[in-house]
């Protein structure tokens, strides 16, 4: 009799196929006692006596045919993954050997999120794309509107949590000129670098829909001073142009002198 490996789901029914190899005529087998363990553990995972009518072990793992055997392992969990080991006493005598059960989860849909939730005109900020829920450690890629791939200025955080599936977060920094291309789009990919999920965001900051770094800086550090020179020139050659002899907003080129020609 031979177990073979699988691959589970978080969460859902996980099915151990198991057949027999009939090495001489007769082909009727009888099972008598099953025993499992898990590598590294002292107590079976499943253990049953149909002589005795005995069932001990985690009550997820279950015998259902005893003539068409195969394991169950249902509401699969993370910690279920790994080596395991079988003893099946038969009327064909002892059969050992062993299989092995991975498992996996589905990530959530990831969320971007940036610090500062509000970004200001002339600043940088921090984009975070963060998933949960899944397993194994998969991995985040960053790309801008361009499509250009920024994950190497990425940092990947991974943590676990108490039911062992994994959080992964990742922080992506930004700079004034980085923020130009307002779009970005989060991928999350799984253990076999297969895409599982993706967002986008556009970011808007306080300067307005279409403000942007360098013409806010030009405004402010530029065409202000220039437009104040332009002004000051203007007035000295209205000034310039003006005779001397001719009369002022007051009645004359100088208020004293026209009252001085007046009395004369």
């Amino acid at each position: 009799m031979e177990c073979q490996s699988a691959v589970g789901v978080v969460g859902e029914n996980t099915k151990i196929p198991c057949t027999f190899r009939v090495t001489t005529g007769d082909k009727h087998n009888t099972i008598y006692e099953v025993m499992i363990k898990k590598k590294g553990q002292k107590y079976p995972v499943f253990y049953i006596n149909y002589t005795d009518k005995i069932v001990q072990g985690d009550p997820r793992v279950k015998l259902p045919s005893r003539t068409d055997p195969f394991l169950l392992f249902t509401n699969t969990t993370v910690s279920d993954e790994g080596e395991y080991e079988y003893k099946i006493m038969t009327n064909r005598g002892v059969i050992k050997g062993g299989f092995s059960l991975s498992v996996t989860a589905k990530y959530d849909p990831p969320v971007i999120n940036s610090v500062p939730e509000e970004i200001k005109d002339r600043d940088g900020a921090e984009l975070y794309c963060s998933t949960s829920g899944g397993y194994p450690a998969g991995g985040i890629h960053w790309f801008n509107s361009t499509g250009a791939n920024w994950t190497e200025r990425a940092t990947l955080k991974i943590t676990e949590r108490d039911d062992r599936l994994l959080t992964m977060s990742s922080k992506l920094p930004l700079t004034v000129t980085d923020l130009r291309p307002r779009s970005f789009r989060c991928v999350v990919l799984n253990s076999s670098f297969s895409e599982v999920g993706e967002t986008s965001s556009t970011l808007q900051r306080i300067g307005g829909p279409h403000s942007s770094p360098l013409p806010a800086l030009a405004v402010g550090g530029v065409l202000v001073p220039v437009l104040i020179l332009i002004l000051i020139i203007i007035w000295f050659c209205r000034r310039r142009k003006r005779s001397p002899f001719e009369p002022d907003a007051e009645g004359g080129a100088d208020g004293t002198e026209t009252e001085e020609e007046e009395e004369d």
